[in-house]
């Protein structure tokens, strides 16, 4: 009789359980009214909890007469609910958090968050670009940037700057690193100044930086993408390297106008030693002598000679450089801009070579 009775308080208790164990269904959507498979439902302070089918269903089981659901969707807001026991064909409407669909999505040809990078990246700061007296970009990267080598290929202004990114990838094809400015792939390398409509003086002889065009005081950063995986989405055309650079660009507020003035001078630091003529009349005889020869009519009598033409005071010069930037930026929530404009005077040190350029830029 004992065991009867307490066989009866067991089932008793099992049923009280089961009472307790309330379903609810419902199903979740976006604002736009689409379903939400696999949208995660958690009973709030528990373990228990599942997901919406592939038609945005879901069903549950509470523990208690009420609770609490939380329901969470990747790049949607967390939203709780509050139900209570036998809820059946609840609605629940989750909107869009921008804030966390910035973080998942990832943009290609555009701006990028340097921790969303995969491989590894150097950047070069306007401050690094500002504190350097340069008249192409490709010239910031000299000894600013870890792993990249960045080698003048001529002493005239204006000159091309061989960049490597990823070393001497190629032996026929160029190496030079691909340039996207603000989105937009540049080209790269030297190129003749005839390629872009301009005078040099020396035919094709000389090649300049298709980034001497641009006014580096305009420039907020430079980021160096130098891992393959981190530049897959260029092709090719980012197997030597990936240098993005962005402008600057219009802010909110009032009005602001700046201003950045530079001036320098350029002179050659060491010069050949060479022999003057009355020097080199009596080194010729000398040679001569010993070979047997005769004697130059000119160098006869190398007293009456004077010191002749140093050649190289003739061709170098003391070089001026000059530059000025002017920009100003400004606007609203609606309307913003950034307006530039820059003059670049650089004289060469060789009589004959010089680089001036004149720039303006518009921005929202």
């Amino acid at each position: 009789m004992k065991k009867f009775i307490l066989f009866l308080l067991l089932l008793c208790t099992g049923s009280f359980v089961m009472a307790q164990q309330t379903t609810v269904t419902g199903m979740v959507v976006d604002a736009d009214g689409e379903t939400l498979p696999g949208a995660s439902v958690v009973v709030k302070g528990t373990t228990l909890g599942t997901v919406t089918n592939i038609d945005g269903y879901f069903t549950i089981n509470l523990p208690a007469e009420s609770g609490t659901l939380v329901f969470s969707f990747v790049g949607f807001t967390t939203r709780e609910e509050n139900v209570t026991a036998g809820t059946k064909g609840l609605l629940i409407v989750l909107s869009e958090d921008a804030k966390m669909i910035e973080e998942v999505v990832v943009v290609g040809y555009g701006t990028m968050k340097k921790s969303d990078l995969s491989g590894a990246s150097v950047t070069v700061g306007e401050d690094k670009i500002r504190g350097s007296i340069i008249t192409n970009l490709d010239q910031a990267l000299q000894g600013r940037a870890a792993g990249v080598a960045s080698v003048m290929t001529s002493g005239a202004p204006g000159s091309s700057v061989s960049v490597r990114v990823r070393g001497q990838a190629t032996i026929n094809a160029g190496a030079e690193p691909l340039y996207v400015i603000d989105g937009v792939i540049w080209q790269g390398g030297a190129t003749t100044g005839g390629g872009l409509g301009l005078d040099l003086g020396n035919g094709r002889a000389s090649t300049i930086s298709p980034l001497s065009t641009l006014n580096p005081s305009d420039i907020v950063s430079m980021e160096i993408l130098k891992d393959a995986s981190a530049t897959a989405i260029y092709g090719a055309q980012g197997a030597n390297g990936v240098i993005l650079i962005t402008t600057k660009r219009g802010k909110d507020g009032k009005a602001r106008f700046s201003y950045e003035g530079m001036f320098g001078v350029q002179k050659q630091t060491r010069r050949l030693e060479l022999m003057n003529l009355r020097e080199y009349a009596t080194y010729s005889n000398a040679i001569r002598s010993m070979s047997g020869g005769y004697d130059q009519p000119d160098f006869s009598d190398p007293s009456l000679l004077g010191e002749g033409t140093n050649w190289q005071d003739a061709i170098f010069r003391r070089a001026l450089m000059s530059s000025h930037n002017f920009s100003a930026q400004g606007g609203n929530e609606n309307i913003k801009y950034f307006v530039s404009g820059s003059y670049m005077n650089q004289e060469g040190t060789i009589i004959g070579t010089d680089f001036e350029r004149f720039s303006f830029r518009t921005s929202p």
